[in-house]
């Protein structure tokens, strides 16, 4: 009668797509995900279409239309994954070896997932806290993808906006053959 507990019209929070995503991973296809920095949820883009890497991030979160999913986006920490042989070139100058699988996490020094705030570059000691919680996240993501039943190996990198935020090879996990 009061609608406590009730999800209303009212409700505008952003929400990842069941229909787009699963919390699962078979180890078959590359794709896009994000990660519920409130939740703590990895979501992992499904295979529509087979082109589950190309689906843009913002594309995954209901509730949303164009013009503000991109700004919900900020809420989730968004990761590539490309299976062995599906990634090619450099990532931001960085030789990768795409023979195997490589797990991209997006970092960001100033943008505090957590808090949904800015934090202005002159404040090193708060942007240093923001880097080690998101890549604490990053863990998060990689401690899923250990738990998949993948049969190779695998390399977690961070990346950020440019080359000098980001990490790469920053774990290896060596499951089956190269």
């Amino acid at each position: 009668m009061l609608g406590f507990g009730k999800r209303g019209s009212a409700d505008k929070s952003p929400r990842v797509s069941a229909k787009l995503c699963t919390g699962r991973f078979n180890g078959k296809y590359p794709h896009v995900g994000l990660y519920d920095c409130r939740e703590r949820k990895v979501w992992v883009a499904k295979p529509l279409d087979g082109q589950a890497i190309r689906t843009a991030h913002a594309a995954l979160i209901t509730g949303a239309d164009n013009a503000t999913s991109t700004v919900w986006k900020d809420r989730f920490l968004c990761y590539w994954f490309y299976t062995p042989r599906t990634g090619e070139g450099y990532v931001q100058g960085y030789p990768i070896d795409w023979d195997e699988a490589h797990l991209l996490v997006r970092i960001d020094p100033q943008w505090d997932y957590d808090r949904q705030r800015m934090i202005l570059a002159e404040l090193q000691d708060q942007i240093d806290e923001n880097l080690e919680r998101q890549m604490r996240h990053g863990e998060r993501i990689w401690d899923f993808f250990q738990q998949c039943p993948l049969k190779y190996p695998m390399n977690l990198h961070y990346i950020g906006q440019r080359t000098t935020d980001s990490q790469f090879y920053v774990k290896r996990l060596d499951r089956g053959p190269k």
